[in-house]
């Protein structure tokens, strides 16, 4: 009987599945898996299966409207603790669990005719800055779920004449709503423009963020109003705000005034400006030190060398002042010419305190490895010889890593990748591992190392599955098909109100306050809740949000949600066109766009494949199409042709070089062909995932790891063979990189 309920249950899943996913979707295939379901369930020994689907085949079958009238037996489950009794439900679960089950997928929430248009033409005049569009829709979206966010977008825009009686009347109007979130914190920035203090004062009690620059103006407005000492929070906000930032900047110039933050702990302030290549911001300070110190730190900025030859010349400063002065020069040119300064650490300048030369000279290293020089890595290990006690960051150690990766210092590798396992974040961990075991593996300790990687091994993530092929298996997904969420909780996410309206500013194209709302509608949720959510999303086209909810599940992954294929006959006519695989425009337009049709992004990019208006053109007219306007940019075939001649263009320039043809997408052609032209003695190729790991873009780096890991289980998925990351990642070599034609 255990072998009849597994293949029931692998039936019932892959007829779920299969179900169409693009429009024209019907109630058809739901009902034959439920159909299916009540035939299954007069076989004995049936009725305790755990399949959501044959659970319900028993219960009659109901469609409850996705309103506020929905019965509460259809309330959003609440989310269960991981400490509860395993099996045991909640009282709002076990009520869901005895409702009857509903065939089809809940209709999507509706708007009166014309008013989605409106609401799309108030959405784009808003990142405008214009409030127009906005004011004219708002009597024809009263009463929906809409009203506060177009309410928002004709307010916000007026802030800089808006009074508090116009915040006030918005947040009696809709006083839970994530709009009036966003309001309050503009609100507090514009009063502390005014420097109305005591108006701040009394806006920011109704404030629950934690905007760190919101606390400093906060602790500004008390010393303003009652001359409280507020020195110490604004000092300690301060110093982790890498760039200082406006509120804490301003907070911090107005207990300066007043004498209440030193000049020890201005000078403090002013390192760390300077350590994080910031030099320049600490310009605006200068006014709080004296005339002669003053101008020694304009000069440390302005002309750090200067500075550092005169000490070479005459020594170490005795004076406390010139020797501040001659550490923030150090600290400057580190970052512009880490190599000449550390010959000076290393020579003249030798008679600075160890613990001050080991952290120029780790940041002097770091900035060698961000610049891709030959000898970084020899740079961090005189920087550890320097002071072997001295604690640098794991952010420290991770450009540490990636110089030792590029010049096979494994020894390093090692030393890097055990401080960053030890200090270092929770999302460092995988790539530490990883590379660990690779150290490993290189120097003899191969037991180790497969050990390492077997804990990582598995198809969804970049480092899974590298680890996978280390272990000599290729990139698998499992055969079965996931099982659908039951639909009982579908249903009831559909019949909240904060889900429908993140829906709703997803279908009038609102995309980034759609997904605000999504997150907000679905905090606290557990795996069944956000699953559910997923799946909503997902019958609903909103592809975003189906992915982001999915990707939120941390016990599985339900693949036919988080590596959704919509416009397959568009995907499939661009490949055969342009010869580019369909997984791998897969993999970029998931990170692109998240399929989100209609998206542009604040640079100016359109669509699915997220092109510029000057590279669309480009393509268009060397791929032959002619008559090209630039509105045709926003069609769904025409969009998804053009980026995929595009990224073939760059795969034929970057020889097949999958990495590098990621790169260039994400940053411009020209950058993945410099990063990889860097001198490296006796290396004509660089190995693919060094070469990625070491791309001193973090944005980029990290969008070419997304893209082919999702680009491998795109092809898994539409395969249906093994797959290889490593065959993507390849070798980047600078071959006939720097013969090609210029590209946009």
């Amino acid at each position: 009987m255990k072998f009849v309920e597994r293949v029931v249950h692998i039936v019932l899943a892959t007829i779920w599945r299969a179900r169409p996913q693009g429009p024209g979707r019907g109630p058809r295939s739901l009902s034959r898996v439920l159909s299916l379901g009540l035939l299954l369930g007069a076989v004995p020994g049936l009725a305790a299966a755990q399949s959501p689907a044959r659970l319900s085949a028993s219960l009659p079958a109901t469609l409850p409207a996705a309103s506020a009238s929905t019965p509460a037996s259809f309330a959003a489950p609440a989310a269960t603790p991981s400490s509860s009794v395993p099996g045991s439900r909640s009282p709002t679960q076990a009520a869901a669990a005895s409702a009857p089950v509903p065939r089809v997928p809940p209709p999507p929430p509706a708007l009166a005719p014309g008013a989605a248009e409106l609401a799309t033409q108030a959405w784009l005049g808003f990142q405008q800055g214009d409030p127009a569009p906005a004011t004219a829709a708002l009597p024809a979206l009263r009463g929906t779920l809409l009203e506060p966010w177009i309410a928002y977008w004709a307010l916000e825009p007026r802030l800089h004449t808006s009074t508090q009686q116009d915040i006030d009347t918005f947040a009696k109007a809709w006083p839970d709503s994530l709009p009036l979130q966003r309001l309050r914190s503009q609100w507090l920035f514009e009063l502390a423009r005014r420097k109305d203090w005591a108006g701040y004062l009394g806006a920011y009690a109704a404030y629950d963020g934690d905007n760190a620059q919101l606390q400093c103006l906060q602790a500004q407005a008390r010393f303003e109003t009652a001359a409280d000492n507020t020195a110490p929070k604004v000092l300690a906000l301060w110093s982790q705000e890498p760039s200082g930032g406006t509120g804490c900047d301003s907070a911090a110039k107005a207990l300066l005034g007043a004498g209440l933050i030193g000049e020890e702990a201005l000078w403090g302030r002013l390192r760390g400006f300077f350590a994080d290549g910031r030099a320049r911001a600490a310009l605006p300070f200068l006014s709080s030190l004296p005339d002669p110190q003053a101008k020694g730190v304009r000069r440390a900025v302005d002309d750090p060398l200067g500075v550092m030859l005169d000490a070479a010349r005459s020594g170490v400063p005795t004076d406390t002042v010139q020797r501040r002065v001659l550490v923030l020069a150090l600290f400057n040119m580190a970052h512009q010419d880490p190599q000449q300064t550390m010959r000076l650490l290393g020579g003249s300048l030798r008679g600075l305190r160890a613990d001050l030369r080991a952290a120029i000279a780790w940041r002097a290293a770091r900035a060698a490895s961000v610049q891709l020089l030959p000898g970084a890595a020899e740079l961090f290990r005189q920087a550890l010889r320097i002071d072997p006690a001295w604690q640098a960051d794991p952010e420290s150690w991770k450009w540490c890593l990636r110089a030792a990766l590029r010049e096979s210092r494994w020894g390093l590798v090692k030393q890097a990748t055990q401080a960053l396992l030890r200090d270092g974040k929770a999302g460092d961990l995988a790539e530490a591992t990883y590379w660990r075991a690779v150290a490993l593996n290189a120097t003899g300790e191969s037991r180790k190392a497969r050990e390492l990687w077997r804990g990582l091994a598995e198809p969804w993530s970049y480092y899974g599955q590298l680890a996978t092929e280390a272990l000599g298996r290729p990139v698998r997904v499992p055969e079965q098909a996931p099982m659908p969420p039951d639909m009982r909780l579908v249903y009831a996410q559909a019949a909240r109100d904060p889900v429908r309206e993140a829906l709703l500013l997803y279908r009038v194209q609102a995309y980034a306050p759609a997904a605000w709302q999504w997150r907000a509608a679905l905090d606290g949720a557990g795996d069944a809740q956000w699953h559910a959510a997923a799946q909503l999303a997902c019958d609903q086209r909103a592809w975003l949000l189906c992915i982001s909810a999915s990707e939120r599940m941390q016990g599985s992954v339900d693949w036919a949600q988080r590596y959704v294929m919509p416009f397959r006959a568009q995907v499939a006519q661009a490949s055969r066109s342009t010869g580019v695989s369909e997984a791998f425009v897969y993999g970029i337009m998931r990170q692109e766009s998240r399929f989100a049709a209609g998206i542009r992004s604040w640079a100016g990019a359109d669509g699915l494949m997220q092109l510029m208006p000057a590279t669309a053109r480009w393509v268009a007219r060397k791929t032959g199409m002619d008559g090209f306007q630039a509105g045709q940019v926003n069609d769904v075939g025409t969009n998804v042709t053009l980026g995929a001649a595009y990224l073939g263009m760059l795969l034929q320039r970057f020889d097949g070089s999958q990495a590098m043809a990621a790169a260039g997408y994400n940053a411009g052609p020209g950058r993945p062909a410099r990063w990889r032209g860097m001198p490296l003695p006796d290396q004509q190729a660089l190995d693919g995932a060094v070469f990625t790991e070491s791309i001193p873009v973090e944005q980029t780096r990290d969008y070419v790891k997304r893209v082919l890991a999702n680009a491998t289980v795109y092809s898994a998925l539409l395969g249906g063979d093994p797959q290889s990351l490593e065959s993507r990642l390849a070798l980047a070599a600078p071959t006939r990189i720097s013969a090609t034609q210029p590209m946009p």
